[in-house]
């Protein structure tokens, strides 16, 4: 099959950007072909078909909001980038129109590309299925958090909730525009052409069908670790530590990280390693020069080899998020490195987080937390368990060919070709019964 991928970012970094690249590599192995459509930022690592890529809002060097040199004229083009891209429009027509792909995969095209790519693909005659890993569709907010607890009021009631909460940005201007977009959207129907809403998790599945959503269209396909790392190493005594990594953000609860671990007795050194998106870190560091500064490390984003060493010298991880996070790439991270991990219980994250590979805590609850980082530092043994079950269940149920697998069957209900059809059995049936 010849599959778009399409995600405003195509660089590595994030969640969505290694699940791209990783199901990219995937299915070149099993022989499929994948045409990429993005935005042409500066750290854009790919560059086939570069001529159909969406031009940047503010220069191909700005890639975050928090980058850029914010002016009226700027703001105006953001909205008209987030509502109703006419530019992305047109390169995605383009493309499909220059290769002659089966069916368009789209990601998160929120912010710089808008969905208007769906409506392209669909009017020039390919199916599209789209995977929905956030809650850009949902929740004007994005995060589905409000005064540090989850909020579900505008789930199948409309954005009215959010405007006067001012969820966006905390600005009634700013969410007053995510909500005229998202209403545009509603009222366009843009999303009821995608022919498939695949989720990473059954609580995301849930979470649109209570939004509206026909569960026949929506299916959850467990998202998957590209690698098992070859081998892993306990703390040393005189250097053990707790490791938190990802973005370093309000929703991910590292305040309530740092007061728990506070709470430790004769606790480990706590590591927390993430790229700084919101100029968050600062205040952190703050907090913790109140609490027990010498004992938390702040080592900011790590590439790809110094984070596989940090995980792989930890005693455990910890994802205290505060808000629904739906399909962590960190936990699943955590386990290919057999490593157990302690976790709020919120969101899609007991999914992945079973009994014997991890303890979950309730979302900001710092005794709970301070309890479960307490009792995993001191147990060795208990360590040891849960991270060869974390190891064994990213192999059971996460592994790229697996993942690819069902989502290739899917795709070939949908675009099924000769080669499809004799791949897949499932792909045949649904042509002999058309």
């Amino acid at each position: 099959m010849k599959i778009v991928l399409a995600h405003k970012y195509f660089f590595r970094g994030g969640g969505t950007a290694t699940y791209l690249f990783a199901l990219r590599e995937q299915l070149h192995q099993m022989g499929h072909e994948t045409i990429p459509f993005t935005v042409a930022f500066e750290r854009t690592a790919v560059d086939e078909y570069s001529e159909f890529y969406v031009s940047p809002p503010d220069g191909a060097a700005h890639d975050h909001l928090k980058d850029m040199k914010m002016s009226p004229w700027l703001a105006l083009r953001l909205l008209a980038r987030s509502t109703w891209s006419v530019e992305a429009y047109y390169k995605a027509r383009a493309l499909v129109e220059a290769t002659q792909p089966d069916i368009a995969y789209v990601h998160n095209l929120y912010t710089y590309m808008s969905p208007s790519p769906i409506a392209a693909f669909k009017d020039a005659g390919i199916p599209v299925v789209m995977r929905v890993s956030d809650y850009n569709m949902v929740c004007p907010s994005i995060h589905l958090l409000r005064n540090g607890g989850p909020c579900f009021e505008c789930i199948g009631s409309g954005y009215a909730p959010a405007i006067g909460y001012r969820c966006h940005k905390g600005s009634l201007s700013a969410t007053a525009a995510r909500a005229a977009a998202m209403m545009l959207h509603d009222s366009a129907k843009v999303y009821e052409q995608v022919d498939l809403l695949i989720t990473p998790s059954r609580f995301m599945a849930d979470l649109l069908v209570a939004a509206g959503y026909d569960p026949w269209r929506i299916a959850c396909i467990p998202s998957f670790y590209p690698a098992v790392a070859p081998g892993c190493t306990d703390g040393e005594a005189e250097d053990a530590y707790i490791l938190y990594f990802g973005r370093i953000a309000p929703e991910k609860g590292l305040e309530c990280l740092l007061h728990a671990h506070a709470q430790v007795e004769n606790p480990p050194r706590l590591v927390i390693a993430g790229a700084d998106t919101l100029s968050y870190a600062q205040r952190l560091m703050e907090l913790s020069e109140t609490l027990r500064s010498d004992l938390v490390d702040f080592v900011g984003f790590q590439e790809s080899g110094a984070l596989s060493d940090l995980i792989a010298g930890s005693l455990f991880t910890v994802v205290p998020s505060i808000w629904p996070d739906n399909c962590p790439m960190s936990i699943l991270e955590s386990f290919a490195h057999g490593k157990p991990v302690v976790a709020a219980r919120i969101g899609g994250i007991p999914e992945q987080v079973t009994g014997d590979c991890g303890l979950l805590f309730e979302p900001g609850d710092v005794a709970e937390l301070a309890a479960a980082m307490h009792r995993l530092s001191n147990d060795p043994v208990l360590r040891t368990q849960m991270g060869q079950s974390a190891r064994r269940r990213l192999t059971e149920v996460y592994t790229p060919q697996s993942h690819a697998q069902t989502l290739l069957n899917r795709l070939a209900k949908l675009a099924p070709t000769e080669d499809t059809v004799a791949a897949h059995p499932v792909a045949a049936h649904c042509c002999a019964a058309k």
